[in-house]
């Protein structure tokens, strides 16, 4: 588990810095940050969250797996009908790092302000 928290941590800030070089001047990407567990002194409102879950290849929300097709129009909308701004994002225990990275850029192309990765794996095996 510890070796596929530092592979995420490692892909994250991987991901930061190449798109960083990549954007240039363009800075209309949301920051994406690594969350450990614990409390924060300026947590973010439930209510301003849209929570994610990397599922292998896929992302779902509430249980539901997101078309790859449609991924950044239905999380807009999703973020747009709960006057969200923030995007929180989960994997399952045994999910490659690799998808991982896959899901944080495709999830850049939306219209959230801030990208939150939690360190803390969601169990593996369950029923989507």
């Amino acid at each position: 588990m510890k070796l596929m928290k530092c592979r995420l941590l490692i892909a994250a800030f991987a991901l930061g810095l190449g798109a960083e070089l990549l954007a240039g001047e363009n800075s209309h990407y949301p920051t994406i940050s690594m969350v450990g567990t614990g409390t924060s002194k300026n947590p973010t409102p439930k209510e301003e969250l849209v929570i994610l879950v990397v599922e292998g290849r896929v992302i779902s929300h509430d249980a539901k797996v997101i078309p790859e097709a449609g991924l950044v129009d239905y999380v807009n909308s999703l973020l747009q009908v709960k006057k969200a701004s923030y995007i929180g994002v989960y994997a399952r225990e045994g999910v490659k790092y690799g998808d991982v990275i896959k899901a944080l850029d495709s999830l850049r192309k939306t219209d959230a302000k801030d990208i939150g990765v939690s360190m803390s794996e969601l169990p593996a095996n369950r029923e989507l």
